[in-house]
């Protein structure tokens, strides 16, 4: 039960806070109108800018060079990330949630040695390569295939939707070694474009404009055996954990997100005057601001306890489910209504609420939309699965 951040906590949010609202939410407006995506270059550069304040492996433990920092800690910096601009958190969260914690469980020593430093260092941007054109909640369908070719495997296939595909150095893939054997015949590779070079193209998209989402293309791309990830058709167990983690940090997005719109709201409504008083002052925007507030609320705690039982070691299913259904829907009505307390000017470029509200809308759908969310939580209370 997490019932309000301790004082470490606090004292964290209000640095990350204010180190944000220096350095990034003033480019964030500007930028997500002239980049999309941001050039490699660009967004290598605000990373670097942000790895001090421990946002890449600082919940690894010390011995991989982390700072052991606890998940909710960290659901803190995501919060505060997506308040300033969500399009590099979401870069962020790719960069740390990608290889990292697969390594950490599941890596070899070999594997651990060599590329856990060059992710933490930004020497290597990551990527998570799951989905695919026909494959999206059915991950256990895949049709990316790796096939044994003396000390390689070659892959074969297309992933879509992949955060950060398009600046991507290495690619955490999952392909099917085994297709007669469905999930169980899914494996996990770690493709260095350096010496395992792919194709990629960008996809435009609604919201998060300056996040690269791309295509990644496997043609006869050549992996070295030792860059498998655990051991053969065990990946379908490997995704799913990953996917525990990177559901709660796109609720947590989704939280900061809400949370941007609500400071914007209160603002405008407590300067905005019409009938020679500010419109905050009128009971039905009050309302608007108030079920802005509980909602989000709700959301932020759905999330942080999330965090805590993943921090406790377990494989929290529903609550991440929970936390990502919930935050991302509610970020969309949150949104919502801060475009309409501004009125025109919600739908406005001179303001960040149009991006807040586009940036909503997108987050319902990656890494399991809310209707697939919904089943995972009634399997998690019924028993019985919804999917055949």
């Amino acid at each position: 039960m997490i019932p309000e951040l301790n004082e470490e906590q606090k004292i964290l949010k209000k640095n990350v806070r204010e180190f944000l609202e220096r350095e990034i939410t003033p480019i964030a407006d500007e930028y997500d109108r002239k980049y999309h995506p941001l050039p490699k270059d660009i967004a290598l550069g605000l990373l670097k800018k942000l790895l001090p304040l421990g946002y890449i492996g600082s919940t690894l433990p010390p011995e991989y060079g982390g700072q052991g920092l606890d998940l909710v800690s960290y659901g803190v910096l995501g919060e505060e990330m997506a308040r300033a601009y969500l399009s590099l958190g979401m870069i962020l969260m790719m960069q740390d949630g990608a290889l990292l914690p697969i390594l950490l469980k599941d890596g070899t020593a070999e594997q651990k040695a060599k590329f856990i430093p060059q992710v933490l260092s930004l020497e290597k941007i990551t990527c998570f390569g799951l989905t695919e054109p026909d494959v999206g909640s059915a991950a256990r369908d895949i049709k990316t295939t790796a096939v044994p070719d003396g000390d390689y495997y070659v892959i074969n296939g297309t992933k879509t939707w992949i955060t950060n595909g398009g600046i991507a150095d290495i690619a955490v893939i999952f392909a099917s070694t085994d297709p007669s054997k469905g999930a169980r015949g899914i494996s996990c590779f770690i493709v260095d474009k350096a010496e395992s070079p792919f194709a990629t193209r960008e996809l435009p998209k609604l919201g998060c404009r300056s996040c690269p989402t791309s295509e990644v293309i496997f043609e006869d791309c050549r992996v070295p055996k030792s860059n498998l990830v655990g051991t053969l058709g065990d990946a379908y167990r490997i995704a799913l954990t990953d996917l525990v983690s990177i559901r709660i940090s796109v609720g947590m997005g989704a939280v900061g997100l809400a949370q941007a719109a609500i400071d914007a709201a209160i603002k405008y409504a407590q300067e905005r005057k019409q009938f020679g008083r500010p419109i905050g002052s009128f009971q039905l925007v009050q309302e608007m601001i108030a079920d802005m507030v509980m909602m989000t609320e709700a959301a932020r705690f759905f999330c942080y306890q999330a965090y805590y039982l993943l921090g406790k070691g377990e494989i929290c299913f529903r609550e991440a489910s929970m936390a990502k259904a919930f935050s991302t829907e509610m970020a969309i009505g949150v949104t919502s209504q801060a475009v309409q307390i501004h009125g025109a000017y919600g739908i406005s470029e001179e303001y960040p609420i149009e991006r807040y509200f586009r940036d909503a809308r997108t987050l319902t759908f990656p890494d399991g939309a809310t209707q697939i969310h919904k089943l995972i939580i009634g399997r998690e209370m019924l028993g019985i699965s919804a999917f055949v």
